[in-house]
């Protein structure tokens, strides 16, 4: 997620320390990763909005959802997965560790 997700206040600070509170609960769980893209990276290709790659198993095609204001979006063929997935790697790669991502959670849950 980008860091703004976790400093823009939505609800007021109780709700969003609540919230990231929560986030870093998740995070414990070893089936769970969280990752923040902080700011000081810049630009980069996750910031015209929110997708999701869904990967479902070896006898069932990916899909990609893309969340927009145009509408939602359900991307199945190649060309769109190869381009997502290459998006959410890079993504993964600017993003903070898991463990930097965390003690992050907790100091924003803490103030």
């Amino acid at each position: 997620m980008d860091e703004g997700a976790l400093t823009r206040m939505v609800g007021g600070p109780d709700v969003m320390r609540e919230q990231i509170a929560h986030l870093a609960e998740q995070a414990r769980d070893p089936f769970v990763t969280v990752q923040v893209v902080p700011f000081a990276a810049g630009a980069h290709p996750g910031m015209p909005g929110s997708f999701v790659v869904m990967k479902f198993g070896p006898d069932d095609p990916d899909i990609v959802y893309v969340d927009s204001m145009a509408g939602d979006l359900f991307l199945e063929q190649e060309t769109a997965l190869t381009r997502y997935n290459g998006i959410f790697e890079h993504l993964r790669a600017i993003a903070l560790s898991p463990g930097d991502t965390t003690a992050m959670l907790k100091k924003l849950a803490a103030s």
